[in-house]
């Protein structure tokens, strides 16, 4: 059940970007003929699944996983409680547009410096854990630029990351499934 949810809540973090790219690109597209428009439609609003790295296995790859686990498990717990913060404020009318954006801040930082606190051993676990990072400290940048109104980030790097982070996922299911014999 948790499984499920951790992997709803992802699809959601993950779709709920899309969305915002592809809203922040629509308001940024120049208007051009319609070859052209698909074009640039195919290149910037695509998400393109990575292909799995094989990596060799290690004798620290459980030690690894549950520490990627943990991580996704204590941020998962903690996205859930500013959300739930959030939407208590918004339903009692006292939430500001502000207050919103610093929490968002927040998780984002606290996903930082999780990551850059884990005692990963193997290669994969750090590939993982720079592939987070990565999308986390792009997702500070995107937070900035939304605080000064700046024009939003090139949607083909963030649809990049967005890449990145989806990989990563999958990149530790593969990983997982592989360490347990299947019934």
């Amino acid at each position: 059940m948790k499984a499920k949810f951790k992997t709803t809540f992802a699809m959601s973090c993950i779709l709920g970007s899309a969305l915002l790219l592809s809203a922040c690109d629509k308001d940024q597209e120049p208007k051009i003929q319609n070859e052209s428009q698909t074009s640039i439609n195919n290149e910037i609003g695509q998400l393109n699944p990575m292909p799995i790295k094989q990596f060799p296995t290690t004798a620290d790859d459980a030690h690894d996983i549950a520490t990627l686990d943990e991580y996704e498990q204590h941020f998962t717990e903690m996205t859930d409680s500013m959300e739930i913060e959030l939407a208590k404020m918004k339903q009692d009318g006292t939430l500001t547009s502000e207050f919103e954006q610093q929490r968002q801040k927040d998780n984002v930082r606290s996903a930082l410096n999780m990551l850059k606190d884990l005692e990963l051993k193997t290669e994969q676990g750090r590939y993982i854990q720079g592939l987070l990072y990565d999308y986390w400290d792009n997702q500070t940048k995107v937070l900035e630029q939304s605080r000064f109104s700046n024009p939003p980030q090139d949607s083909a790097k963030q649809v990049e990351h967005l890449n990145g982070y989806l990989h990563a996922q999958s990149q530790l299911h593969h990983w997982k499934s592989s360490q347990t014999p299947e019934n």
